[in-house]
C-alpha cells in the first residue's frame, strides 16, 4: 500500500475535475445535467405509485441542491480569496 504524502500538492488538492470547474467557472454542462435529472426526478416523486421511489427521488433531489448550494458557496470562497490576494498587493 503506498504511503500517502502528509501534505497535498499546491497544485491539486486531490479534486481535479472539481478545481478545474471552479477555475473555468464554466457550469452550463453541469447545469444541464442537474437539470435534467432534477426534472426526471421530480416527475418521479410526484408520481402516487412506488412510494418509497418518490421518497428517494426526494432525497436525490435535495442532494443535487445541496451539491450546486456547495458550489456557490466555493465561488463565493474563491472570489473572497481572490479579493484579499489583490488587497494584499
Amino acid at each position: 500500500m503506498a504511503k500517502r504524502s502528509s501534505s497535498p500538492s499546491a497544485e491539486s488538492l486531490g479534486y481535479p475535475e472539481i478545481e478545474a470547474l471552479l477555475d473555468s467557472e464554466n457550469f452550463n454542462e453541469l447545469n444541464d445535467v442537474f437539470s435534467k435529472v432534477h426534472d426526471a426526478l421530480d416527475d418521479i416523486s410526484r408520481k402516487k405509485r412506488g412510494l418509497k421511489k418518490g421518497r428517494d427521488a426526494q432525497k436525490v433531489m435535495t442532494a443535487l441542491e445541496m451539491t450546486m448550494e456547495l458550489f456557490r458557496e466555493l465561488l463565493s470562497i474563491k472570489y473572497t480569496l481572490q479579493e484579499k490576494s489583490k488587497n494584499k498587493k
